[in-house]
């Protein structure tokens, strides 16, 4: 009987404590789907004011952290503004160096110029734009043909890229092959390239920091992803 009666109290104890964490599942889910509603009603266009105090607690915040972030590194921060300082000067004072400044230059904004194509390709700007086949893929057509018609990858620049123009000295026949003219555009794909893992990181950082955070972001996606890895860790 003693056993019995002791049987029966652990029982009820695990009912009860079952029937508490199904109440305080119950309270955290609907107290989620609350603060997911709330975080919802917070737009520009239904609570200007809350918004806008928000936002303006958000930069202070990052304000803060960023240069707190600087005054630790702050001896990275000063030879940055000195290496700025000294690049400043020389790209504005006179002398036999300009002509190297200004093929520097050129460069810079060569690279510049195909990393944004590939940041805009990856982006997609909500068009499926893909900057291969509309400028890198012609440009690297553009170098073959003019490689197998000029029999030489010498072009002169300028004009390349701009224009391509077959140089003046002779080439042997036979001098063209795949690794020359990959040779010749490897500048332009290597950066269309890096444009398009820059391009890929902020939806990363996006992602990271709602992981970190502990929040669920408002997807539907994300919660059918989250369901999924439970299961197969419960397979597992």
């Amino acid at each position: 009987m003693a056993e019995n009666g002791t049987d029966c109290d652990q029982r009820r104890i695990g009912m009860i404590k079952e029937q508490h964490n199904g109440n305080f599942t119950d309270s955290l889910s609907e107290r989620k789907r609350r603060d997911r509603e709330e975080r919802l009603n917070i737009v520009l266009w239904r609570q200007p004011l809350i918004t806008l105090q928000y936002f303006f607690l958000e930069t202070l915040i990052n304000v803060k952290e960023w240069t707190i972030k600087l005054w630790h590194r702050r001896s990275i921060l000063v030879s940055f503004l000195l290496t700025l300082a000294v690049l400043t000067a020389t790209y504005y004072i006179e002398g036999t160096h300009q002509q190297y400044v200004r093929y520097m230059e050129k460069k810079f904004f060569w690279c510049a110029y195909w990393v944004g194509l590939g940041i805009l390709s990856s982006v997609g700007l909500g068009t499926g734009l893909h900057t291969f086949l509309l400028y890198l893929g012609p440009h690297i057509a553009s170098v073959t043909l003019a490689a197998y018609e000029c029999n030489s990858v010498n072009f002169p620049e300028p004009p390349y890229p701009d224009q391509i123009i077959c140089p003046d000295e002779e080439a042997t026949e036979g001098s063209i092959s795949l690794w020359a003219i990959i040779s010749k555009v490897r500048l332009e794909a290597c950066m269309w390239g890096a444009g398009t893992a820059i391009g890929e990181l902020p939806p990363y950082f996006m992602a990271r920091a709602a992981r970190l955070s502990g929040a669920e972001p408002d997807d539907e996606e994300y919660q059918e992803f989250e369901e999924m890895l439970e299961h197969a860790e419960t397979a597992q």
